[in-house]
């Protein structure tokens, strides 16, 4: 089973008790993935697809907890591709059809139907998170978390929808990005931190806290791979500076000879070959009077002049 289809099924398990809120989810719902079906007597019907049974069970009973529309839910598999179920939950035609539509706000008495999101759903926070969710269920898709690509989107036909769902978002905090694909809008989210915030806002609590586990564990796994990368890079600039200081130490021990040095520097140049795999650190702890780490690299610099000057001499 996919995320989505998880996501999806947290939120059709939640209950609802408003009567608004039952409106307000039925409304996303039908606006994303309803049909219109015109039957004898100006009658008229209504059909929407899914291929989550989650998701249409929750319609189902949504719909029969706001009326008492003869209502049913048909399975038919596809007979190409991944031959996979869809459910299609069926209004019959009927005259209670037009005051259902009516009381979404889609609908007015004369048949004309009204754009956008009703204002009466923006009202209370409750309605506006019901709506946000039966927009998920219609037309929505999150990704898989671990897989380190975030993406969130809900797909909307309509343009004055596109921009009111963005509106009620606004009032949950939520800013969605958009781009039209063909006929559609797609809005979406890429930051997981707003992704998480979104499964919240709809009721997705254990999808959420996927989420946010999966951004908390990659933001820990980045952080510890740049604090590696960081000590493999000074250790191999260490060990370069390490293993070139030795040989110019090897070079001065041929031509001039080490006991020849003064006493400071005999010292630090008898360590440092001993020692090449060393830090300054470690070095100037192991001298018979320890020095700073500066003073140690001071020393050293002076050794590696001697050794250059040898080569001008030559």
């Amino acid at each position: 089973m996919t995320f989505t289809s998880e996501a999806k099924k947290e939120c059709a398990r939640l209950a609802i008790k408003n009567e608004c809120c039952i409106l307000s989810e039925i409304a996303a719902f039908v606006r994303l993935n309803g049909v219109l079906e015109l039957g004898g007597s100006g009658r008229l019907g209504l059909s929407m697809n899914t291929e989550n049974p989650a998701t249409a069970r929750r319609i189902y009973r949504l719909i029969k907890t706001a009326s008492e529309l003869n209502t049913k839910v048909y399975v038919r598999r596809k007979t190409r591709l991944r031959k996979n179920y869809t459910y299609l939950v069926n209004v019959r035609p009927a005259v209670g059809t037009h005051q259902l539509l009516m009381e979404l706000g889609m609908m007015d008495k004369q048949y004309a139907i009204i754009p956008g999101i009703a204002e009466k759903f923006f009202a209370s926070q409750c309605c506006r998170r019901a709506y946000l969710r039966g927009s998920f269920l219609a037309s929505g898709a999150v990704s898989e978390p671990s897989r380190g690509k975030y993406h969130c989107e809900i797909l909307t036909h309509d343009i004055i929808h596109k921009d009111d769902l963005k509106r009620l978002s606004a009032d949950e905090g939520l800013d969605w990005h958009e781009i039209e694909k063909k006929s559609d809008f797609v809005l979406y989210i890429k930051d997981s931190q707003h992704i998480t915030t979104f499964l919240t806002v709809i009721g997705a609590t254990t999808a959420a806290l996927h989420y946010e586990n999966a951004r908390v564990y990659r933001n820990v796994r980045n952080r510890v791979n740049r604090l590696v990368n960081s000590e493999t890079a000074n250790l191999n600039k260490t060990l370069q500076a390490s293993w070139r200081q030795a040989a110019k130490i090897k070079k001065i021990d041929n031509e001039l000879g080490l006991s020849n040095l003064p006493r400071g520097l005999r010292e630090i140049a008898e360590l440092r070959l001993n020692n090449p795999e060393l830090s300054l650190a470690e070095l100037a702890a192991m001298l018979k009077r320890p020095l700073t780490k500066s003073a140690v690299n001071y020393r050293l610099k002076k050794i590696e002049k001697l050794a250059d000057s040898l080569d001008d001499i030559s």
